[in-house]
C-alpha cells in the first residue's frame, strides 16, 4: 500500500497548491492513478469524497473487505481528514443512470448538505444521501464557459440537475434562464442554491418536465445558450419512452436547435465513454478544453459546440 500512499501525497500536495491559486475549493486529487487502487477522491473543502470504483478483479481478492477498511484507515491517516469528514460510496457499470437515486453507502452521515465554493460562487453538496454530491467538478470549466457566454442573453438548462450551470448563468448576467428537469427535489435543490447566492429572481425560472416535452410544447422566447447535459439512459414516469443518449441524442440537438436563437450556441455534453455524435451540422468538439487539470480521466465527459 505504500505506492498508493506516497502516490496520494504527491497528488495531494500538487492540487492543493493547484487549486490555492485558482480559488478552487471543491477538487479530484486522485483518479484511480493506480489500477490495484480504483478510487476517486475529491475534495469538498475541509472533507473528503472517496468513490470506489467497483470491478471483479477488485472484489474477488481474498480478504475484500479487509482490505478497502485498511485503505479507508490509509486515506484516512494520510490526508490528515477525521473519519467523521470521510464520505465514501461504491460505483459500477449500470444500464441505466443512477445520477437522481439515493446513495448506499456505509456512511454514518444524515442529510449533510453543505455548502461550498467555486467560482466566486456558493453551491449546496451533500456526499452522504446521494450518488453524486450535486456538483459535478468535472463541468468546473464549462460552467465558467457558459458564464463569460450569457450576459443580457436568453439562458436554457435542459436536464438541469442541482441547476449549477443556472446559477453560473445568472451571475454572469443572463437576461433569463430556465431550467428543466424531471425531479422536484433536484428543482427546489436549484432555487437553494440561487437562493445562497442571492440571484433569486422572476427572471430565473425552473420547470419540471421532461426535455423533450418542453422543447416540443415551448412558444416564448429563442434561447440565445442552450446547456444540454442528458443521463446516459433514462426512464420515469414522464417521459415519453426511455432515453437512450447514443440512440436519441440527433432528435434531441435538432429539437433544441428550433429553439435557438440564429446566432445562438447549443453545448451538448455526455458522459457516455462510447459517445460518438450522429449529428452532421456544426459542430465543434470542444472536450479537451473542458476537462480541468484534476482529471486525469480525460474521458469523463464530452462536450460540443453546436451551431445552427
Amino acid at each position: 500500500m505504500e505506492d498508493f500512499e506516497n502516490r496520494l501525497k504527491k497528488m495531494h500536495r500538487h492540487f492543493a497548491r493547484w487549486a490555492k491559486k485558482r480559488d478552487i475549493h471543491a477538487y479530484r486529487i486522485y483518479d484511480r492513478d493506480i489500477p490495484q487502487y480504483p478510487f476517486a477522491i475529491d475534495i469538498y473543502e475541509d472533507r473528503l469524497c472517496v468513490s470506489e470504483y467497483i470491478n471483479e478483479t477488485v472484489t474477488s481478492r481474498k480478504n475484500y473487505e479487509t482490505w478497502r477498511a485498511s485503505v479507508m484507515q490509509s486515506i484516512e491517516h494520510t490526508l490528515g481528514v477525521s473519519k467523521e469528514k470521510i464520505y465514501s460510496r461504491t460505483r459500477q457499470r449500470q444500464k441505466s443512470g443512477k445520477q437522481y437515486e439515493k446513495n448506499d453507502s456505509d456512511n454514518n452521515h444524515s442529510s449533510d448538505f453543505f455548502e461550498v465554493r467555486e467560482g466566486g460562487l456558493k453551491f449546496i453538496v451533500n456526499p452522504g444521501n446521494y450518488l453524486d454530491t450535486g456538483l459535478f467538478l468535472d463541468h468546473r470549466i464549462t460552467r465558467s464557459i457558459v458564464r463569460d457566454e450569457v450576459a443580457g442573453k436568453n439562458f436554457l438548462n435542459l436536464f438541469c440537475y442541482t441547476g449549477s450551470f443556472s446559477v453560473y448563468a445568472a451571475a454572469g448576467g443572463a437576461n433569463q434562464s430556465i431550467s428543466v428537469d424531471t425531479s422536484s427535489v433536484y428543482l427546489n435543490w436549484l432555487r437553494s442554491n440561487m437562493r445562497i447566492n442571492n440571484l433569486e429572481s422572476s427572471a430565473h425560472v425552473s420547470v419540471r418536465s421532461d426535455a423533450r416535452t418542453f422543447l416540443d410544447s415551448y412558444n416564448g422566447k429563442l434561447f440565445d445558450v442552450i446547456f444540454c447535459d442528458p443521463p446516459v439512459f433514462s426512464r420515469g414516469k414522464q417521459l415519453i419512452r426511455d432515453f437512450d443518449v447514443l440512440r436519441d441524442h440527433p432528435d434531441l440537438i435538432e429539437a433544441c436547435l428550433k429553439v435557438l436563437s440564429p446566432e445562438g450556441i447549443l453545448y451538448f455534453s455526455t458522459n457516455f465513454r462510447k459517445f460518438r455524435i450522429q449529428w452532421t451540422g456544426l459542430c465543434e468538439d470542444i472536450s479537451r478544453q473542458t476537462i480541468p487539470d484534476d482529471f486525469s480521466n480525460k474521458q469523463i465527459h464530452v462536450c460540443y459546440k453546436i451551431r445552427k
